[in-house]
This record gives C-alpha cells, sequence and structure tokens, in this order.
C-alpha cells in the first residue's frame, strides 16, 4: 500500500472515489489536503481536510471533512495510516491543531479517532439550507 498527496492533475482519482457529482476544482486550492491510499493502481481509501484560517488562537486549524477505505480493506490500519499521514503533513506546514466530526454512534469511527490520539469534545452541531428550498 502506497499514499499520496494528491495534486493538481490528479483529477481523475478524485472522479474515480466520487460517490455523487465529483467536485475536482478542490485540488487548485493549496488548502486542500486529499491524500489517498492504493494497492498497486487501485485507490482503496483517502482522507480530505481543509486547512481554515482563524482570526485568532492559532493561526489556522485542519477540519478533517471526510474519511473513507474501501469496505473490503477495512480493519487493515488503512485508515490509521492515512490519519498520520495527514498528521505529518499538517506539522510540516505549522498546524498545530485539527478536528473531525461523527456521530456518537459511528463506532467505527470513534475507535480510529481514539487509536490515532484524538480526545473527544462535546460539540453541538447546527445545520443551515442555503439553498432556498
Amino acid at each position: 500500500m502506497t499514499i499520496r498527496l494528491l495534486r493538481p492533475g490528479d483529477e481523475p482519482i478524485v472522479e474515480r472515489l466520487a460517490t455523487r457529482q465529483p467536485r475536482t476544482a478542490l485540488l487548485q486550492d493549496p488548502r486542500t489536503i486529499f491524500l489517498v491510499a492504493f494497492d498497486g493502481e487501485t485507490p482503496i481509501g483517502f482522507v480530505l481536510a481543509y486547512e481554515l484560517p482563524r482570526r485568532h488562537g492559532v493561526e489556522v486549524t485542519l477540519c478533517v471533512y471526510e474519511i473513507e477505505v474501501d469496505a473490503g480493506h477495512r480493519r487493515r490500519g488503512i485508515g490509521a495510516r492515512l490519519l498520520r499521514e495527514l498528521e505529518g503533513i499538517a506539522r510540516q506546514r505549522g498546524v498545530a491543531e485539527g478536528f473531525v466530526l461523527t456521530d456518537e454512534e459511528n463506532t467505527p469511527a470513534m475507535r480510529l479517532y481514539e487509536s490515532v490520539g484524538g480526545k473527544p469534545s462535546n460539540v453541538v452541531e447546527w445545520d443551515f439550507d442555503y439553498s432556498g428550498s
């Protein structure tokens, strides 16, 4: 297994991983961190994160937006390896902290985040619909 940071030109990989209409322009934004795990040439997992500028406190925080491992490759440490690779990139970029949102009922995700040093916090999420519908 290899892990690679996607860059402009890797849009076909984003499209291959998509389960809905893919948004490949995100590769143009240097604040996007899109890591993909490969088994040979086949993508088997990914983590997508964004650097978020802050107005106070630390200058930037990392939002782990999405992590996924192909069902046939789960429970092999791929998710943990992706998150550790993400941590290394964050440290190289001077990003000191990050967060991820999940549901308490998502036990596999809770175990994964704990296994790589995450600490739970009590957060209330509010969702807004700006679509006008």
